[in-house]
């Protein structure tokens, strides 16, 4: 929400850039609830409480730092690049520990 009236208000934050940054945001958000609502062992649950925060700091500088168009853009391949690496991750570890609690 303030992301959204920071870009509103300031001129300097491009609406390009609050838009990438919300979406960051939601992603975020998503991923920390799959994580507190799955059924994962406390010690990948307490890890990927340190991991998904890390990466939301590092997507949302890159989403405030990168040039506000769309076309060549690394800087929206990079998010998106740590983004499915951090989905693929939590898919990884809620497979671990399904496969480990069956036993």
């Amino acid at each position: 929400m303030i992301n959204i009236v920071a870009g509103l208000i300031l001129s300097c934050y491009p609406m390009f850039n609050m838009g990438i940054n919300t979406v960051v945001i939601c992603v975020a958000a998503l991923f920390s609830y799959w994580v507190n609502k799955g059924s994962f062992k406390s010690a990948f649950t307490i890890s990927l409480a340190f991991i998904i925060p890390l990466f939301t700091l590092i997507e949302f500088i890159m989403g405030l730092l990168m040039p506000s168009q769309l076309e060549d853009n690394w800087g929206i391949i990079a998010i998106l690049c740590l983004m499915a690496f951090n989905g693929c991750l939590i898919y990884a570890i809620a497979k671990r520990s399904a496969k480990s609690s069956q036993k």
